[in-house]
């Protein structure tokens, strides 16, 4: 119940991010746009590698023009993190993980334009609304908590494939641990930390680009 009820305040603020501009910014010098994609991730410290965990990425984005190259974006967006290990029995590896962690992320990049290419970096915060972990018995009840946010540093691009729609790629890695395992020694370098690591695919429609674009 928890969950479905963010789910509806996450699409709630997603539908005000995009509708509100439209109405709002008669200048036209900020453009609004919807954002959806998969990301592949994995979890850096939970003794699997590989971007073998899928999850969706579903947004809401306001870019607002700085000069004629650069520009700033805000985004408000539903992501889920975490990492996946399936059991390989041709090569005795009879082991199964999955973790899974549900985001709401808000980024704030910085974009320098060049033609159809649009390169991205900033930080984002993410709050931590639902986790689960499973093995091959079952869910994992783990004494270790997550922490309930996520600081992260990204980079990117985007290519325009037409006016109003491109295409886009982001790497984004935890600046801080999103879980920490204390050891015997006690001493702060001798921990075991987790921190997400993950790339973003996504396609982003801008519903008024062209006027922005005539405001540069």
């Amino acid at each position: 119940m928890y969950i479905c009820d963010t789910m509806k305040r996450i699409l709630i603020v997603l539908f005000v991010l995009v509708i509100l501009p439209q109405i709002s910014f008669s200048q036209k010098r900020f453009a609004p746009a919807i954002r959806l994609g998969l990301a592949a991730t994995q979890v850096d410290g939970d003794t699997y590698a590989g971007y073998n965990k899928v999850g969706p990425v579903i947004g809401a984005t306001l870019m607002g023009k700085i000069n004629a190259k650069w520009s700033a974006q805000f985004e408000i967006d539903y992501i889920q993190k975490g990492s996946r290990h399936n059991a390989d029995i041709d090569k005795g590896d009879y082991s199964f993980y999955l973790m899974r962690l549900n985001y709401i992320e808000v980024p704030l990049l910085f974009q320098y334009h060049q033609k159809k290419f649009r390169f991205d970096m900033g930080p984002s915060l993410a709050y931590l609304f639902g986790a689960r972990e499973f093995d091959y018995s079952g869910e994992v009840q783990n004494q270790f908590d997550f922490k309930p946010t996520d600081l992260c540093a990204n980079i990117g691009f985007s290519y325009t494939l037409i006016n109003n729609l491109s295409v886009n790629w982001r790497f984004s890695y935890s600046l801080l641990p999103i879980r920490q395992f204390p050891t015997y020694s006690g001493l702060w370098y001798d921990r075991n930390v987790q921190k997400n690591n993950l790339f973003v695919f996504s396609l982003t429609y801008q519903f008024n680009k062209k006027e922005a674009d005539e405001k540069k």
